[in-house]
């Protein structure tokens, strides 16, 4: 059984390396040959803010690997640990440190996400938010599209100038902080939103028409990135997990309606798009991505860590 520490896993495979390994899981997914465990969480008050304890899990016959993965976070800091296992005769693997998998994980979904989800021509990217996952986002795009110029806002300014510098010294790229949440999306193609805002403060008149949204902050019931109204004007809303999407996602909830009624059914899984069930229409308002994290994103890096299987 190998131990993967969190040095092995940022000294192994790159941020490209998992945006394709996560989009042939996802075509498994589509075939039906992988799915998700479904993710459980609990949350706590932690101070002003909360803490949260997660778990979930996937399978991919053809990968013949078996995941799960637990972690908690808090607002003083967080750790996670995943465990690997054989799918066909049940051996352990190994177990990594899930820091710093978690983080291209996160990252790789957008990266697919906007791969087969925005315009094709897009050039720019506003990331709205500079915690701990901001850069690995901003090189998620960039290897799926040429950015020329990066804009970032947070609500912390020195944050952002903190990310700039980062963006310029380590990825090579054009970075400019905005002053406000209008002059970071104006007119820009692709946005992610990366934040734990607890209320929303993206609305739809902040997109540039075909804008591409990438919605990966807000996890917890409690908390939302954008106003949901903009939902409907969303030519094609896409999530990771339905499952986790229902339960977990509030801008999902309050403009589709409680997880077990039937108003559900515009939503497409990113496996349908990626295996062509689904596809960006030639001239929409918007697209939306809601990521909520599942297992299969985890499973593709560890795929890569056991060997790179199927």
């Amino acid at each position: 059984m190998k131990l993967w520490t969190e040095d092995d896993v940022r000294s192994g495979p790159t941020l490209p390396q998992v945006i394709d390994s996560l989009e042939a899981v996802l075509s498994h997914e589509a075939a039906g040959s992988a799915w998700n465990l479904d993710k459980t969480m609990t949350t706590w008050p932690h101070g002003d803010a909360r803490g949260s304890a997660h778990a979930l899990g996937a399978l991919d016959r053809d990968a013949d690997l078996a995941i799960f993965k637990t972690w908690v976070n808090t607002p003083t800091g967080a750790s996670a640990l995943m465990t690997v296992f054989s799918a066909g005769d049940g051996a352990t693997l190994g177990v990594a440190e899930a820091g710093a998998a978690g983080a291209l994980r996160t990252a790789a979904i957008s990266g697919v996400a906007t791969r087969v989800m925005a315009d094709p021509d897009a050039d720019e990217l506003a990331v709205l938010g500079a915690g701990r996952q901001a850069l690995r986002q901003v090189e998620a795009v960039a290897a799926v599209r040429p950015l020329r110029r990066v804009r970032l806002w947070n609500r912390t300014t020195e944050r952002a100038h903190a990310l700039a510098d980062q963006v310029r010294g380590e990825l090579g790229l054009d970075a400019v902080v905005a002053g406000s949440v209008g002059e970071a999306t104006r007119d820009v193609p692709v946005v992610t939103l990366v934040t734990r805002a607890p209320e929303p403060f993206l609305r739809l008149e902040h997109l540039a028409r075909g804008a591409h949204l990438n919605a990966v902050g807000a996890i917890l019931p409690s908390h939302a990135e954008f106003d949901p109204a903009l939902l409907g004007e969303s030519a094609l809303t896409v999530v990771d997990s339905e499952t986790n999407a229902r339960r977990g996602s509030r801008e999902l909830r309050e403009y589709f309606g409680p997880a077990e009624t039937d108003g559900w059914g515009a939503l497409r899984r990113l496996c349908d798009v990626v295996a062509g069930k689904a596809e960006r229409p030639s001239r929409p308002r918007c697209t939306v991505f809601k990521g909520m994290g599942m297992g299969l994103s985890d499973l593709a890096v560890a795929r890569l860590l056991v060997g790179g299987r199927s």
